[in-house]
């Protein structure tokens, strides 16, 4: 009785597991259709962007190409040059960079009407140009652009296109900025490299909008059934970083001058150091997070931010002078404090007391990395700053609590969400790891203290 008890209960285990893997490859080869069509869109957008860069006279383009921020501003301003050649040229220099790098998805082509009207507008001789007419910026993929998907790294949400601009998206427009395109991003934005499983819109106009992640690639490691890997500009087998490595890496290959990318916890940062940019998050809702749809939901603890990439902090400083510049963001969403750029404070000069360390007992970096933090101390030592070294205490136990209060819910809206997708293969570990019954992973927390504690600490 019991053997045939037990008999009936395997054979359910492994005709419902069978089901399970049945729907699971169907959802799969579901998933993969949408792909290739965005592959496809993908050519046809790059083929677009080439065509209309072309147009442009090849001595006018190149001299555009030579442009800094602050040159190509200028000659907006005064007219120099039209917003539509403007936006064509970048159009250019973004087919450029994705051709090294892998990073754009589509070009948004609504970019030249608004580049049109823009130039329109400026014939009035009573029109006043906004401080960035007809610049181009690249907006990360997950920065909600009306029209267009925000995937965040997910297929199935893709052909899901938002409704209309996040706060952040209107304010770009209203300083008379084109957005151009966006670009690549990993699996829901928590990583150290990009890839997309999925992929991104790439628009193009006076103001261009991009990003991409990146981390340690090979050439044999690009997935086929996603766009690809991001790859470092200067060396192929390695990455931009991550999660805003698109933007970083079209930044570097001299695709764009000025980008948004989001960060959580480092995905501004990781980038910029990876790639010799410049880029900064600033505090948690100096920028309106009105519209735009996190990665992971109930995210209380630990909080993001989009914030500017460029190629120098100085661009980055113009870009967040002009954002900060009225109440705008305030006025359009109330949850965003009313404080605008102190230029007062921002030239004061103040001498800061900084703590640095080189090692936090936990993970000890590698030469290199130690020696660009002491680099940067003498930097800041010169500049008149007083560096104290300190060192970080109990570092196991924030590990912890950050783990935890990235996934409050041990990792059941990830799992659940990365299951009914595509997913890149440097995660896998971690879904199955939110397989795990909590009072599981606490058990082998116990085994494992003394062969792994570092896995031990996670899984308490």
């Amino acid at each position: 009785m019991f053997l045939s008890i037990f008999v009936v209960a395997i054979l359910g285990v492994i005709g419902y597991a069978c089901h399970w893997w049945q729907k699971r490859q169907q959802r799969q080869e579901e998933l993969r259709k949408i792909i290739e069509k965005r592959k496809a869109e993908r050519e046809q957008s790059i083929e677009f962007a080439k065509s209309q860069a072309a147009k442009v006279e090849k001595s006018l383009r190149e001299k555009i190409e030579r442009w800094d921020l602050d040159t190509l501003r200028d000659n907006l301003q005064k007219g120099t040059v039209s917003c539509l050649d403007v936006v064509r040229t970048f159009y250019g220099k973004a087919v450029k960079a994705h051709e090294r790098t892998n990073c754009v998805t589509l070009f948004v082509r609504e970019a030249e009407q608004w580049a049109s009207e823009w130039d329109e507008k400026a014939k009035d001789p009573n029109f006043k140009k906004p401080s960035f007419f007809g610049f181009p910026i690249s907006l990360k993929e997950c920065v909600p652009l009306g029209g267009y998907d925000q995937t965040r790294g997910y297929v199935q949400d893709a052909y899901k296109p938002t409704k209309e601009d996040c706060v952040l998206v209107e304010k770009i427009k209203d300083l008379g900025r084109s957005l151009n395109f966006k670009v690549m991003i990993f699996d829901f934005q928590a990583s150290f490299h990009t890839s997309k499983q999925t992929f991104h819109n790439l628009f193009l106009h006076a103001t261009v909008v991009i990003h991409f992640m990146v981390w340690k690639v090979s050439s044999e490691s690009n997935d086929p059934k996603i766009l690809g890997k991001t790859n470092h500009p200067f060396d192929k087998e390695r990455t931009a970083g991550g999660s805003s490595g698109g933007e970083s890496a079209i930044l570097a290959a001299g695709g764009s001058l000025l980008g948004i990318g989001g960060d959580v916890g480092g995905s501004i940062r990781i980038p910029c150091h990876f790639t010799g940019m410049a880029g900064i998050k600033p505090s948690h809702l100096r920028f309106s997070h009105r519209g735009i749809c996190g990665s992971i939901p109930g995210r209380p603890l630990i909080n993001s931010n989009d914030g500017p990439m460029a190629t120098t902090i100085k661009d980055n400083v113009t870009f967040l002078r002009a954002v900060w510049d009225d109440m705008y963001t305030h006025e359009r969403d109330p949850y965003v404090p009313p404080v605008l750029w102190n230029e007062d404070l921002y030239k004061e000069g103040k001498k800061y007391r900084i703590g640095y360390y080189v090692d936090d007992g936990w993970f000890t970096p590698i030469p290199a990395i130690q020696r660009a933090v002491l680099e940067a101390k003498e930097h800041l030592e010169r500049a008149g700053h007083t560096l104290v070294p300190f060192k970080p205490q109990n570092i196991p136990f924030m590990i912890r609590c950050f783990v935890r209060a990235c996934c409050v819910d041990g990792g059941t809206f990830l799992r659940n969400k990365l299951m009914n997708d595509i997913m890149d293969p440097t995660i896998r570990n971690m879904v199955v790891s939110y397989m795990i019954p909590v009072w599981i992973q606490r058990l082998l927390a116990m085994i494992l203290q003394n062969i792994y504690p570092r896995i031990a600490n996670i899984s308490r």
